[in-house]
């Protein structure tokens, strides 16, 4: 009979007992959702958590990354425990970044999304070598207290920092509704904030990466395919529409 991954497991029930030092009594376990994980917010009476078990077989490079992210001053969960697959971080109650971006238009998101990411790409670099989140997905961020915080890093590696914002341009630009004046606007302050805040120009350089992303957001989204299609194309060659 094949495992039901929706129910935390013993292992995961053992794994919440080490992270708050103490037995505790379970007062509502939800499901959220995850692309290739399984999440759950746990409130107990000590204090609500995160329980994430990795079907990727990345749980200890991502609480790795976390610690590491904690100590370079980032503002991410603080990572409480690891066993095995399951990891145990900090429930953090906030506002996720894409329903503040895609629904409210939020210029205070945006920028701070942009001032997350130019840190992140500052202090997390090896020898000088740039380091990427490598899934610089709206989902993966939440705005706290007017702060933006980076939830999920298991897919940290080296790379370009241009991936992380062309991907994350090509996430607001290509969600519902898509292409629209204020998703423009919100692009450009995005790239302005980071271009302060990282000393690096991004508006052009950035342009081939968020193309790319549009082009394999086609594939996923069939509905939208030839705009997403033709809207790569014109940014890619003809460059950002005028905004007036």
């Amino acid at each position: 009979m094949p495992q039901d991954l929706t129910l935390l497991d013993s292992p995961g029930w053992d794994a919440l007992r080490k992270a708050l030092n103490q037995r505790v009594v379970v007062i509502n376990e939800r499901l959220i959702p995850s692309k290739r994980n399984r999440v759950w917010v746990v409130e107990t009476d000590v204090r609500p958590v995160i329980m994430k078990r990795s079907l990727s077989g990345r749980a200890e490079r991502e609480f790795a990354n976390l610690a590491r992210a904690r100590q370079a001053g980032l503002d991410v969960p603080f990572p409480l425990h690891r066993s095995d697959d399951y990891m145990v971080i900090e429930f953090l109650q906030g506002e996720r970044c894409d329903s503040l971006i895609n629904h409210m238009f939020s210029v205070e998101a945006a920028e701070n999304l942009a001032i997350w990411l130019a840190r992140f790409h500052e202090r997390m670099g090896d020898g000088g070598k740039p380091t990427i989140m490598a899934d610089a997905e709206l989902t993966n961020f939440l705005f706290c207290e007017g702060r933006v915080f980076g939830v999920d890093l298991e897919d940290v590696v080296e790379g370009d920092p241009m991936e992380d914002i062309g991907r994350l341009l090509a996430s607001i630009l290509g969600s519902e509704p898509i292409f629209t004046p204020v998703k423009f606007d919100l692009c450009m302050r995005l790239l302005d904030a980071y271009e302060k805040e990282s000393g690096a120009e991004a508006q052009e350089s950035v342009r081939p990466f968020v193309a790319r992303h549009l082009r394999l957001s086609a594939t996923t989204k069939p509905l939208f395919r030839k705009t997403l299609l033709d809207a790569a194309k014109r940014l890619e060659f003809d460059g950002w529409p005028m905004l007036a």
